[in-house]
């Protein structure tokens, strides 16, 4: 008889009201699989609806004193599940964007100090040409910037294609070991 008592709806809810633990074993014996493969079809996940199930449960259980039950409680507890699995998806959502900005400046960040490292490169390297020796200079900007090949600088400037291959190859190495040095 004791079991069946549970079957009047007011006797299951007064019980609960009370912290019959009876009663709540019987609600989550009831709905317990039923709710947990509703939640998992809604979230695909079954490790997560089980933690949605669980905290349906206790969020019942805690509230139990103002439960204000107008239809039944097995649609009780599946509003109240939904409800659950909508609030983690909008933290995950929240949790998601969070990290795609921390992603972000972070990436931001990297650019800028590489940004900053390449500039600040480039700006010693220009005082670095501008350092070399006249011809050493020259010939490398006509090769570097110029575009033009070691033929056609020693042809405009009346000196060998080894004279070029010289400077070039000085104006390497000191550019070379400049940058390294920093």
């Amino acid at each position: 008889m004791e079991k069946n008592k549970y079957y009047n709806k007011k006797i299951l809810l007064g019980d609960l009201k009370n912290g019959v633990m009876p009663a709540f074993t019987h609600v989550f014996n009831s709905y317990f699989n039923e709710l947990n493969s509703y939640i998992s079809v809604i979230c695909g996940n079954q490790v997560l609806a089980q933690e949605i199930v669980q905290q349906t449960f206790i969020k019942f259980w805690d509230r139990r004193k103002k439960l204000v039950i107008k239809d039944n409680i097995k649609r009780y507890l599946f509003k109240m599940a939904y409800n659950l699995y909508k609030d983690s998806q909008k933290r995950n959502l929240k949790e998601l964007s969070l990290m795609k900005e921390l992603q972000y400046n972070a990436m931001m960040n990297v650019i800028e100090k590489d940004s900053e490292e390449t500039e600040r490169r480039l700006k010693l390297l220009h005082q670095e040409i501008e350092k070399l020796p006249k011809k050493c200079k020259t010939v490398f900007l006509l090769a570097k910037k110029g575009g033009l090949e070691y033929k056609e600088i020693a042809l405009k400037l009346n000196i060998s294609v080894k004279t070029v291959e010289v400077h070039i190859s000085k104006a390497m190495l000191r550019l070379k070991n400049t940058l390294n040095e920093q």
